[in-house]
């Protein structure tokens, strides 16, 4: 059986020494000692969270706990355990300033988006960013130099890096790097009986014969709750062929109105269980694979994240123990299968999901017309491994696709009416047509090749071409592209990388200013830095986003503005409207002065070595942005003019 309690899933992954992920394994069983460690934030009171081991963010599984610190900043932050500082960081985005402690277990616990680090570690950090003369550092600190007892103050809660409100991101990380869910070892501050909920099921067919209420597309449904819990779609359900279910739910928890990930998912039909999900342990190295887990169509149009309940080929993320179809179902008779999913939290609280798929026959009868009708429009699409053509309102005595290959053509019917629509299927591991015919509409495919994973290789086409290394691609790719002047699409920006590629791309008109023009994506019309390299009239860049990219040039310089540049201290706001800030440094008579930064605010202020030194003298600022455009600022030091308000008078 494949239960999804916790002394169940370490038990069946030390028997079972799922070995193959990276460097995970799970020949030791892990532990979850109560009280060895303290909760980091008003330890012994009562807590609450805003996010979750293995939540679904932007391209990675949270990777621990988001405890909430009352909205603001400046909490103290209490060693977990007994240890000593095994890392220190200041990031501008990511964890911002973030301790890592080493303990005598193994354990490595995290602390992020800190305020201010504790002395002396807060000297030791500034020294060595003037030492090296940068404000992102990462320090490995001699063993034992900073030593840390239980329940001392290492830091103030803050909101740096990449964090979206005041609060301490807190992992507790095993020996060999892996994230273990801190909820398991038992911090009684965190209280939660409330069940998780379900928000919306997507069935889809996962292969050519596939097919949900007779068509080949994905289907959403809305699960209703019922008064006693338990939830029901109000819709029927029918499928033949591979299926696969697609989930959008989340815990909830007692007292706030946060939404979490799930801790498990356990799929059965016909009281079989089929599919088992359980997110207790994951490696550090392999976040990345979650953009493989979820239908990440979906999410980069919508931004709905739904976890895919079925093991997706490619996928390198052990995560589930499954059937023999690797969670998918086959429906092949016209049968009624019973299908119920349980969804549960760290706590164990569930919920319960129940609905009938009933079988439906294979190869149902098309429609016959006795009318020509060309298509209003043709459009082709590609989904796994199937070339899909829509013809709007295509009627035909006679209905075909004609499909070109190589010069060659192809004739085929239909294979399904849907919503006023003819639908060809063609699979692409047979042929892959460079244009396709449907009526008086002829449209190009711009399929260009199949490119396979874990092998390296390159495509050339016009005037472009993409290098693809071995870890590139979780699956198959039929590869897509299309040149248009400045312009260059690959694909979609649907189609999810495991890795980076290689492109490089001659537009039609180079620059004038190759200096200062880079690559940008584009996505929902905003356009995104990439950078790149110019070779003569190409542009060569990496990506680990598909899409369309764009060959721009930004000439105007970052803005510096400074609102305090006194004795005592130096405070401003540097922004860049195109490329974005890359870096930027500040001297006072030549000496480098420590600026931090919060991007998100484009705050800079002014950390001294020597707190009793004043600032005296020509002050100098430069703001570089990424097309390395410069902006340098020299004004001299002066304290700042106090005005005075008038007192008013009082009316009698």
């Amino acid at each position: 059986m494949l239960h999804c309690s916790r002394i169940f899933v370490r038990t069946c992954f030390f028997v079972l020494g799922f070995i193959s992920v990276g460097q995970l394994s799970f020949a030791q069983k892990q532990s979850y000692p109560k009280n060895y460690y303290q909760f980091p934030i008003r330890p012994g009171l009562s807590n609450s969270l805003a996010g979750g081991l293995g939540d679904l963010r932007s391209n990675h599984f949270h990777a621990g706990l988001d405890i909430r610190t009352e909205q603001r900043e400046g909490l103290p932050v209490y060693a977990a355990a007994e240890g000593y500082v095994y890392k220190v960081g200041v990031q501008r985005s990511g964890y911002g300033n973030v301790i890592y402690l080493r303990h005598p277990n193994g354990q490595t616990t995290v602390y992020g988006h800190l305020l201010k680090f504790g002395e002396p570690l807060a000297s030791y950090v500034r020294e060595e960013q003037y030492k090296k003369q940068t404000f992102e550092i990462e320090l490995f600190p001699e063993e034992g130099k900073y030593a840390v007892k239980k329940g001392e103050v290492i830091a103030l809660s803050g909101n740096t890096g990449g964090s979206a409100g005041p609060h301490l991101h807190f992992e507790i990380r095993d020996s060999k790097n892996n994230y273990l869910n801190p909820l398991y070892f038992g911090f009684q501050e965190i209280k939660d009986v409330t069940p998780p909920k379900f928000v919306n099921l997507a069935i889809r067919p996962l292969d050519i014969n596939g097919r949900v209420n007779g068509q080949f597309d994905r289907k959403v449904y809305a699960p209703i709750k019922l008064p006693d819990g338990s939830y029901r779609l109000k819709e029927p359900v029918t499928a033949t062929g591979m299926i696969g279910f697609d989930l959008v739910a989340h815990d909830q928890m007692t007292g706030t109105g946060f939404r979490y990930g799930l801790q498990c998912i356990e799929i059965k039909m016909d009281g079989q269980e089929v599919f088992s999900y359980n997110i207790e342990i994951f490696p550090s190295t392999s976040t990345r694979d979650y953009n493989n887990l979820i239908d990440y169509e979906t999410e980069q149009a919508t931004g709905q994240r739904f976890l895919k309940c079925y093991v997706p080929d490619g996928n390198n993320f052990n995560l589930f123990k499954t059937n023999a179809y690797q969670g998918k179902l086959n429906i092949a008779d016209t049968l009624d299968h019973e299908v119920s999913i349980r969804i549960s939290d760290s706590y164990e609280n569930s919920s319960q999901l129940y609905f009938t798929i009933k079988g439906e026959a294979r190869n149902q009868p098309l429609p016959v017309y006795d009318m020509e009708m060309s298509p209003e429009w043709v459009q082709t699409d590609v989904q796994e491994n199937t070339l899909v053509v829509k013809a709007k309102y295509y009627r035909s005595s006679l209905p075909l696709v004609t499909y070109f290959v190589a010069g060659k053509e192809v004739k085929s019917k239909p294979d399904l009416y849907a919503n006023e629509t003819a639908v060809f299927l063609t699979d692409l591991r047979e042929y892959r047509p460079d244009s396709v015919q449907v009526g008086n509409k002829t449209v190009k495919t711009f399929l260009r090749s199949q490119i396979f994973p874990a092998a390296p290789a390159r495509f050339e086409g016009e005037k472009w071409a993409i290098d693809f290394k071995n870890t590139s691609l979780f699956d198959t790719l039929f590869l897509t592209g299309q040149r248009n002047f400045n312009a260059l699409t690959i694909n979609n920006r649907g189609t999810a990388l495991n890795d980076y590629i290689t492109v490089s791309f001659e537009p039609e008109k180079a620059p004038e200013n190759k200096d200062k023009a880079s690559i940008y994506r584009y996505v929902g019309g905003y356009y995104r830095f990439l950078g790149g390299t110019w070779e003569e009239d190409r542009i060569k860049f990496d990506t680990r986003e598909l899409g369309t990219f764009v060959v721009m040039a930004d000439t105007m310089p970052p803005k510096v503005k400074l609102i305090e540049h006194s004795k005592a201290r130096i405070r401003g706001y540097i922004s860049d409207a195109t490329s974005g800030i890359a870096h930027f440094k500040a001297f006072v008579n030549g000496e480098w002065v420590l600026l931090n930064y919060d991007y998100k605010k484009a705050y800079i202020w002014s950390e001294k070595l020597d707190k009793e030194k004043p600032f005296e003298g020509e002050l100098t600022v430069e703001v570089t942005d990424r097309a390395g455009n410069s902006t340098i600022l020299r004004t001299e030091i002066a304290e700042p003019v106090v005005v005075k308000k008038k007192a008013r008078k009082r009316k009698k």
